[in-house]
């Protein structure tokens, strides 16, 4: 039975419908999973919804509120959605107490960092001491922007086997504050947070870049990652049923 894999999805301007990229849907499908759109809703339903899901993988989107990390607005904050951020942080602590596989990309690595206790640069142009070349590319989303160094020592770094590449680039925030229990494997060559990874769980992981793009145009080495993903979701299912049937006995 094919693992079921909660994707979140974005919510239009006027809000009255949500949607969500191809390319996400696409990549569980391709590696074995069955995507399951994550509209916004209450936190009443999110129990059930953690224990029915396989995985979680929450995609990219709007700037998340700051006030979930103790900060006030700044000049170059971009668009916030109140509704998603209160649903997916909710969400992923949830799926993260049951140890259940996590993949954040963009986004999705922010909202892994602030659950966990860590801060953002809310607009790492402006605020960054380091130098910050652009990393809002203007190209493709294929288009590899700049480098990447990983630490192959890492969970990520044994699953992909690369010490250096190059990687797309579609954010004007990024980590800062590291959060609690979570590691830096990657980062670009002016220093930014590239990826990050749960030390306490089985399979947490928060990429910057967008390795979905890649693993649809043919990349080996980002289908890597949603491979691990779907394998993992598998296996911590197999975990929490073997677990319930030794409950009953």
């Amino acid at each position: 039975m094919k693992p079921l894999i909660g994707i979140s999805a974005e919510m239009s301007k006027n809000q009255d419908h949500f949607w969500l990229p191809f390319v996400y849907v696409e990549t569980i499908l391709k590696y074995g999973g069955l995507p399951l759109m994550i509209p916004v809703m209450g936190d009443e339903n999110l129990d059930e919804l953690s224990l029915r899901l396989d995985g979680l993988f929450i995609t990219g989107g709007e700037d998340i509120d700051p006030s979930y990390y103790g900060e006030d607005p700044h000049l170059k904050l971009g668009k916030i959605a109140p509704e998603i951020d209160q649903m997916e942080s909710e969400l992923v602590k949830r799926m993260l107490e049951l140890d259940k596989p996590y993949i954040g990309v963009c986004r999705g690595l922010h909202m892994l960092n602030i659950v966990q206790g860590g801060s953002m640069y809310q607009d790492m142009h402006d605020q960054r001491e380091e130098h910050s070349y652009l990393h809002l590319q203007k190209g493709p989303r294929t288009y590899r922007s700049h480098e990447v160094e990983l630490e192959l020592d890492s969970k990520i770094g044994k699953i992909l086997g690369e010490e250096k590449f190059r990687v797309n680039s579609f954010h004007h925030q990024s980590c800062k504050d590291v959060g609690r229990d979570l590691r830096v494997v990657a980062r670009a060559t002016d220093g930014n947070i590239e990826a990050m990874e749960s030390k306490t769980h089985s399979f947490a992981f928060g990429f910057q870049w967008h390795p979905e793009e890649f693993a649809m145009a043919g990349d080996e080495t980002s289908g890597k990652i949603f491979e691990a993903f779907i394998k993992q979701a598998v296996k911590r299912r197999k975990e929490i049923d073997e677990s319930k049937k030794r409950d009953r006995q």
